[in-house]
């Protein structure tokens, strides 16, 4: 199996926008590094593809062409994706364009439908030139032997969430597909507005940095939740805490992001328990803090909420804490009671990004923004302190509910989404719908020594399965 690049070209905004120049970004996007989240959207070919013999020439051509006419047309809209971040407080909207790639790969689309194989597609020098981490947005359109496509689409943490990613992609297809313009949803410019950006004079370090995410030797894995098996989980927990009518109902993301980190954890304690020596084994507790951060969509928490289009980052991490201590004389927390502190954490850590906590954003509150950073990423030494307190830093993030089952560009709705497909970034966990909406699909990346715990647990697997 190969790609293979056959062109590259810079596909710039149809409508220059000389007079919008320079585009403040908000102090959320000030905080969040310039790494890159790919995903790939596939496209089988039609009947009509698998029935010429001229498929993987004519039709794919064609398919490309619109596809830049289209990007071209809706970058006079999403005009900050085509310019570059400045000092860390403006995109230079110099109309210089986004790079579009075409590439040919020698090999079946479902050869390259696995956590694996995926990395292939994205734009090589993407991943691994910091020199164009400047850039917002990449495109690369692969197209296989049987007829089908897959566009992978790697934009910039810089300045793109969730919601902003998939609203430009959104809006991509139905420009492509030729929809009536009032069907298109097009960006709102508000967050710098609401968040004002700190001054260049002003430090204050990301609240994501690289140290705290990157790793050595990480590996991606695919695990499928059905709806039966979620369905189970719930019910098992809704039945614990029956004593208690006031509880909420866990959401599928509580209980499948609470599944996850107790794996991760779990992972962490087997491996500290293998450092021990054998006399430590038997009398010396474990003590591992896990910290967990969760992305929180912070439109609909404004007052009054924005709309979901509004263009930029405008999430913040809400921080979970757990403390488990295993000492080799008291019984260890069962796999529910675990399950159900864990959710309670969660809640408790979202529940924290009230009205105070964004007022104080949007004041620029230095020492709050600080007091985030300390709360998210440090605790008494990662790697343990002379107390044996091992520390676990993970980041989970949930993309159900985000339509990309939807996207249609013309040919249909694609048959496969792959996310977090690049594979540096340990402990961290993406959730997105299945195409048929009822499951759930767990992206979850580790360092390939936790990875072999990790898809061992046997809790885990009563509930999921790996799918590659």
């Amino acid at each position: 199996m190969k790609v293979q690049v056959i062109s590259k070209e810079i596909i710039k905004p149809s409508v220059a926008t000389p007079h919008l120049r320079n585009f403040k970004i908000s102090l959320l996007d000030q905080l969040l590094p310039p790494f890159y989240v790919p995903i790939v959207i596939y496209y089988p070919a039609s009947t009509a593809d698998n029935e010429s013999d001229n498929h993987d020439t004519r039709e794919q051509s064609s398919k490309s062409e619109l596809l830049k006419k289209s990007l071209s047309e809706i970058l006079t809209h999403f005009y900050p994706m085509a310019g570059k971040v400045k000092d860390n407080i403006l995109i230079d909207c110099n109309n210089e364009g986004v790079e579009f790639i075409e590439a040919k790969v020698d090999g079946v689309m479902s050869d390259f439908m696995s956590a694996e194989a995926v990395h292939q597609l994205h734009p090589i020098h993407i991943m691994l030139d910091d020199v164009v981490k400047d850039a917002q947005l990449a495109i690369q359109v692969n197209s296989f032997d049987c007829g089908g496509i897959a566009i992978s689409i790697s934009t910039s943490h810089k300045i793109i969430d969730g919601c902003t990613a998939v609203t430009f992609i959104r809006s991509w297809a139905a420009t492509t597909r030729g929809a009536p313009k009032h069907e298109i949803l097009y960006p709102t410019f508000d967050s710098a507005d609401i968040f004002p950006a700190l001054p260049p004079e002003v430090q204050v370090s990301s609240l994501e940095s690289d140290d705290s995410i990157q790793g050595e030797n990480v590996v991606t894995k695919v695990f499928l939740f059905t709806a039966p098996k979620i369905a189970a989980l719930r019910a098992r927990i809704v039945e614990f805490r029956s004593s208690n009518v006031l509880s909420k109902y866990p959401t599928r993301t509580e209980v499948l992001s609470a599944l996850i980190w107790r794996s991760f954890i779990k992972t962490s304690r087997v491996k500290a328990s293998c450092k021990l020596t054998h006399s430590d084994a038997s009398t010396k507790p474990i003590i591992i803090r896990s910290l967990t951060n969760y992305a929180v969509n912070l439109r609909t928490r404004l007052n009054p909420p924005l709309p979901q289009v509004s263009f930029g980052n405008i999430i913040m991490d809400a921080t979970a804490e757990s403390t488990t201590t295993i000492d080799h004389e008291e019984a260890t927390p069962g796999f529910i009671e675990t399950l159900d502190e864990l959710i309670g954490q969660l809640r408790l850590g979202v529940s924290k990004i009230d009205g105070e906590y964004i007022r104080k954003l949007q004041e620029g509150d230095v020492e709050f923004l600080k007091s985030l950073d300390e709360a998210s990423h440090h605790s008494n030494g990662q790697d343990g302190d002379e107390n044996d307190e091992k520390v676990l830093i993970c980041w989970l993030n949930s993309l159900c509910r985000f339509p990309f089952y939807e996207t249609d560009f013309g040919w249909g709705k694609p048959s496969w989404i792959a996310l977090n497909t690049n594979a540096e970034y340990k402990n961290s966990l993406f959730l997105i719908d299945t195409k048929c909406g009822t499951g759930v699909e767990a992206w979850v990346s580790l360092e390939e020594e936790d990875m072999a715990i990790f898809e061992k647990d046997q809790d885990l697997l009563e509930y999921a399965k790996t799918i590659n």
